[in-house]
């Protein structure tokens, strides 16, 4: 009776690993899929850079699937299917033809037809690894290929498809090697036994745990034909360790080691992994390629000995290289993007699924982009010469809502704290362009007389606050225009007691970004604390005309057999008037222009970009956001301990911006036409009409009733 039990309890062990998914397979994260198509802006160099990140393997004959060969002016290359939820993108060979930062060309090789559109698949940039830090990648049984089943059979278990599960006489004769050994020399575990170790027991050497592997194997054989037993063990079985994460089955460990599916090894390659199953730390390729490289050839000899391969073929075999890479792919190389995609996911699904069910995010991340933001931020921030000074930097496309590129660390492949999400700072002169908005909402316009002159305030504390200019100087009477260019705080302190204190209130509150209940008067300096990520979406608003659009990490969500679970529409909201916003646009240029943030308008000359500067008391934060034709980036500089960084916005945190987008094809801003405002020339200093050839003129747009009825001197 108690026997019985013992065997129901080992078959309802089976019950649970093979009647649900054996595996918890962990959730990918893709990012865009580059579209290739005549006269995009890309250079060869970048193109070579997406596919080495997508583990296209460089060669120098006609590229095979997941190959690709540089020639002088052009690429060739062939990618792999790729399924996404509504089509099949087939494979085919193509060739990139360049023509200075441009493509020119685009050819199906094998048709020898021009192209209009060739869309590469998306790489891998990260993952949900399940609980227990396995990571595989599953092999379709009619895709394992015949060669690797033979040279493991060979290898691990000659006689699997006649034994029943347990071999008697390898474990007798593994008995005794090993009593002539005095120690453990040799297994006698079959293909079977071993699965049924890997799956359900532990790796403890004891009676009690081969009896149960034994009678395991005995019930998997029973119940699953040998196909299904050795599928399963080419996909189970431990090969290599990275970091945490243990890489299990053939199909990952041969992406990882040879950046090929399993279907497109040589047999020499075949053999390396076959011959790692031993022992995965003692025979890894990376860390000791001489044991590999021995093991491998004694695979090979074996095989050789089997009839597997001809004599020539041994010869050949046996003289190639290892052919694994250098050094493993990172396991997560963009963690900040990928730490906010799992931030964002969280409102739809759990850790536990996202660990186990296999899905496929689809993300706008572009690592074109991405790449020019590590590079810009690293020759930005040497500059400086403080090497604790930390940053947060995204870049989004504000027509969409779309998070293209993200880092929350100076050492941008640094998995940990993620400061453009979680580090609240304030944000200084950054909050202007939403007060500038509320003034003009509450009837003022850029040629409204504006004061910079000394004001004390009373708060609800009974302090007095007596805020002051950056230059500590007063500058008189200006336009309102002039004011914002200059980034004077005098005149909005000012404008602030006069009802724009609680215009800009309101407004932070459309966007969900007011963060105290009780208001002071220093808000109107940028006191409210920001995360990059919501000046990003801030900044989205008033790039965009007005119109929200949520940013976002998330397109598409599939589960493993492409269904698609969620998709999220590109919506966009009017939150605030478009008039107002484009008036608040034309301000931003002048910023660029003329302003606190001219050294962009010197460094991308004839280029009309937008933004805006932003300095904390003290330096502690040093900022700047801008943006050109849909491409918005934000940047903060600044320590983690708050000491001081002796930055300003225009001498830290731009200088960096401009070397991050300075990489980028940016396009001018244009300001979109609007028929309920008038363009006019006006005097800066007095906000009187003048001509354009007059000196301090400034062309700006006006609500039609509020274009100024008085002219100034002409000088």
């Amino acid at each position: 009776m108690a026997f019985s039990a013992y065997l129901f309890f080992l078959n309802h062990l089976i019950d649970q690993r093979f009647d649900d998914d054996i595996w918890a397979l962990p959730s990918r994260i893709y990012a865009r899929p580059l579209e290739l198509y005549k006269g995009m802006s890309l250079n060869r160099e970048s193109l070579k850079y997406e596919l080495e990140l997508s583990t296209y393997q460089r060669v120098n004959h006609s590229p095979k699937p997941g190959q690709y060969r540089l020639l002088n002016e052009s690429v060739e290359l062939y990618a792999q299917d790729f399924v996404y939820s509504n089509f099949v993108e087939s494979g085919r060979l193509v060739g990139i033809r360049f023509g200075g930062d441009k493509v020119t060309k685009i050819t199906d090789l094998v048709s020898e037809k021009p192209l209009k559109l060739y869309r590469l698949p998306p790489a891998i940039i990260g993952s949900y690894h399940p609980k227990n830090g396995e990571d595989r990648l599953l092999v379709d049984r009619d895709h394992i290929p015949k060669e690797l089943q033979e040279i493991l059979i060979t290898i691990e278990d000659k006689q699997f498809f006649n034994h029943l599960g347990i071999n008697p006489i390898s474990i007798i004769r593994a008995l005794i090697a090993n009593v002539r050994a005095g120690k453990t020399a040799q297994g006698g575990s079959t293909i079977t036994q071993q699965l049924a170790k890997n799956l359900f027991l532990s790796s403890e050497r004891s009676l009690l745990r081969k009896i149960n592997e034994a009678f395991l194997a005995l019930i998997l054989e029973f119940r699953f034909n040998k196909q299904t037993i050795l599928s399963a063990y080419i996909n189970e079985v431990f090969l290599l360790q990275q970091k945490k994460i243990a890489i299990h089955g053939f199909g990952l460990a041969s992406q990882r080691l040879f950046k090929k599916p399993i279907d497109q090894l040589s047999t020499d390659q075949l053999a390396l992994l076959v011959g790692m199953v031993k022992g995965p730390s003692s025979y890894n390729p990376i860390l000791h390629p001489k044991a590999a490289l021995a093991r491998r050839n004694l695979v090979l000899k074996i095989i050789h000995k089997e009839q597997l391969i001809d004599q020539k073929e041994y010869d050949h075999f046996i003289q190639q290289p290892l052919g694994t890479v250098k050094r493993l792919p990172g396991i997560n190389p963009f963690p900040a993007y990928v730490d906010l995609v799992k931030r964002q996911l969280k409102s739809n699904y759990s850790s536990s699924e996202l660990s186990a069910r296999g899905l496929r995010i689809f993300t706008p991340f572009d690592p074109i982009i991405q790449r020019s933001l590590h590079r810009g931020l690293k020759n930005g921030l040497l500059r400086f010469g403080q090497p604790n000074l930390q940053s947060a930097v995204v870049i989004a496309d504000y027509l969409n809502g779309d998070i293209q590129a993200l880092t929350g660390d100076s050492q941008v492949d640094y998995p940990g704290f993620n400061r453009a999400v979680m580090a609240q700072r304030p944000i200084g002169s950054l909050i202007k362009p939403l007060l500038l908005y509320g003034l003009l909402e509450g009837g003022r316009s850029l040629a409204t007389p504006a004061n910079d002159k000394a004001i004390n305030i009373k708060q609800s504390d009974g302090n007095i606050w007596t805020p002051k200019n950056y230059d500590r100087k007063f500058h008189g009477r200006m336009s309102l225009y002039e004011a914002f260019v200059n980034s004077y705080n005098l005149p909005f302190v000012n404008f602030g007691v006069q009802g724009g204190l609680e215009a800009l209130v309101k407004n932070l509150e459309r966007i969900d970004l007011l963060k105290h209940e009780t208001i002071y008067p220093s808000i109107l300096l940028g006191t409210s604390a920001m995360s990059a990520l919501e000046v990003a979406q801030m900044y989205q608003v008033i790039a965009n005309n007005g119109y929200f659009s949520p940013l976002t990490t998330i397109r598409q969500v599939s589960d493993k057999d492409n269904k698609v679970l969620n998709r999220i529409p590109i919506k966009s909201q009017k939150i605030f008037n478009p008039a107002q916003m484009i008036q608040v646009q034309r301000a931003m240029l002048g910023v660029v222009e003329e302003g606190t943030a001219k050294y962009i308008n010197g460094r991308f000359k004839g280029m009309s970009l937008a933004g805006k500067t932003g300095t904390t008391n003290d330096t502690r934060d040093s900022w700047f956001s801008g943006f050109s034709n849909r491409l918005l980036g934000v940047v903060w500089l600044g320590n983690d301990d708050n000491r001081p960084t002796q930055l300003t916005g225009s001498s830290g945190a731009l200088r960096v911006w401009a070397d991050i987008m300075g990489q980028q094809k940016l396009k001018p801003f244009k300001i979109s036409r609007n028929t309920t405002l008038e363009w006019h020339y006006i005097n800066r200093k007095n906000g009187l009409l003048t001509q354009q050839h007059c000196v301090n003129s400034v062309l700006l747009p006006f609500v039609i009733s509020q274009v100024p009825s008085r002219r100034s001197v002409c000088e």
